[in-house]
């Protein structure tokens, strides 16, 4: 989904709508907690979310026994919070893009010496309308599990690429990290998520999985993924 800078989202900034609904996804709140995101904006809470409901991207889910309204986001307000700002690309751009995708998927699998493995990447979006040219971004979901088991051997993986990090959350994360990276190769164009996109969509394809590529290295028997 592609949304520019300048569009009004439910008489809202379009960036402003997005924050609001990425809070909520995935997570029931009530009003109060978009309050930092309106702090000095004008706006008030209550009439915010009650212009995204009109507009389908927020809903109200229940009402607690201090009679506060607790609201979550919809699967139009979850294709919201996805929603990319980047530079259209054209179709021809977007094939060579997942092209790429799926090789570095294939190099990435074949490479023992990897803490993790992907399982699966599907397309959705407006990449699988073909009359749609030209495009916002790639929306691809990946799944992956662990090949290595266990915090230290994380760790010693982490410390052996010789990188500094911020904090000790950023060093557990770098295996994932890692992992995106190499499939996104800096691209602003693919846009990756660990959702589980059957929360917003009935549309994908499975551009590939691990059980369907003979060069992988194959996953532990006891194999978990994460994300879906």
């Amino acid at each position: 989904m592609r949304v520019a800078k300048t569009d009004t989202i439910a008489g809202l900034p379009a960036g402003l709508a997005r924050s609001i609904v990425r809070k909520f996804r995935g997570r029931e709140m009530v009003s109060e907690a978009i309050a930092d995101l309106l702090e000095g904006t004008g706006y008030e809470h209550e009439t915010v979310l009650a212009e995204l409901e009109a507009a389908g991207y927020m809903e109200k889910v229940r009402v607690d026994t201090d009679g506060d309204v607790w609201w979550d986001s919809t699967i139009q307000g979850n294709a919201l919070a996805m929603a990319s700002f980047g530079k259209p690309i054209s179709r021809k751009t977007a094939d060579r893009l997942v092209a790429g995708l799926v090789e570095r998927a294939q190099a990435y699998n074949a490479d023992p010496d990897k803490p993790l493995f992907i399982g699966t990447l599907r397309v959705f979006g407006s990449y699988l309308s073909p009359d749609v040219d030209p495009l916002g971004d790639v929306d691809i979901e990946l799944t992956y599990g662990r090949r290595i088991t266990g915090q230290t051997a994380l760790a010693d993986y982490t410390r052996a690429t010789g990188r500094a990090f911020g904090t000790y959350f950023d060093q557990l994360m770098w295996p994932q990290t890692e992992l995106v990276r190499h499939l996104k190769k800096r691209s602003a164009s693919i846009s990756i998520t660990l959702e589980d996109i059957t929360r917003i969509t009935d549309t994908f394809d499975t551009i590939y999985s691990i059980d369907q590529d003979p060069g992988a290295v194959p996953p532990p028997a006891d194999r978990t993924l994460i994300g879906r």
